[in-house]
């Protein structure tokens, strides 16, 4: 019995040690400004979203996020543009409605017997109603920063371009799917480009 329990054990762990998450040796570092839909510029990650912004780069090994601009590589610049979702929500209604029924019935044998009750009758509409949905977008630029000789100035180009909607699903009133968390899953793929394409080797 305690052999075929240890064995058992080391099956279920195997794959849980297997896909250990590699090690961060930060060779790309980026920062992050996000400019919001009124135009107010918010620089760096904080809290929960800092976690979960640490959480997806955990997977990649080589690329980090930096509080310090002037330390990072490139600069994450996320900004917003407005967008409206087009659909149609299906309704249906159903009404009940009571009829009185009375009548004689005759069967083979010639004998009578008189009935009468009510019959109800089910209907069920169906219609479809079109709606609207505000939402934006979010759109990442992976910026590289060039100094500027003798200044602490600096211009920037914009290496790759990445999107992401800020439309979600809800299923008993929360939420889910990746316009949940647009800023955090725009910051996932633009790092996941960086690290596939290895630009910090």
């Amino acid at each position: 019995m305690r052999p075929t329990l240890c064995l058992l054990l080391m099956l279920c762990l195997a794959p849980v040690l297997a896909a250990k998450k590699p090690v961060q040796d930060c060779k790309v570092k980026f920062a992050f400004v996000y400019v919001d839909r009124l135009d107010n510029t918010n620089r760096g990650l904080q809290g929960k979203q800092l976690k979960q912004v640490e959480d997806k780069l955990s997977n990649y090994g080589d690329v980090c996020y930096t509080a310090d601009e002037n330390a990072a590589d490139y600069v994450f610049f996320v900004h917003t543009k407005p967008a409206v979702y087009h659909g149609t929500r299906t309704t249906s209604s159903t009404s009940t409605n009571s009829a009185p029924v009375s009548g004689t019935v005759t069967d083979e044998n010639g004998d009578t017997s008189t009935v009468n009750g009510t019959v109800d009758t089910t209907t069920t509409t169906t219609s479809s109603v079109p709606y609207e949905v505000d939402y934006s977008v979010f759109i990442l630029n992976i910026m590289v920063p060039h100094p500027k000789k003798g200044s602490t100035e600096k211009t920037f180009t914009i290496l790759r371009t990445f999107d992401q909607k800020g439309l979600y699903n809800t299923m008993y009133g929360i939420g889910y799917g990746k316009g949940k968390n647009p800023i955090v899953n725009v910051i996932d793929a633009a790092a996941k480009w960086l690290h596939e394409n290895n630009l910090g080797k």
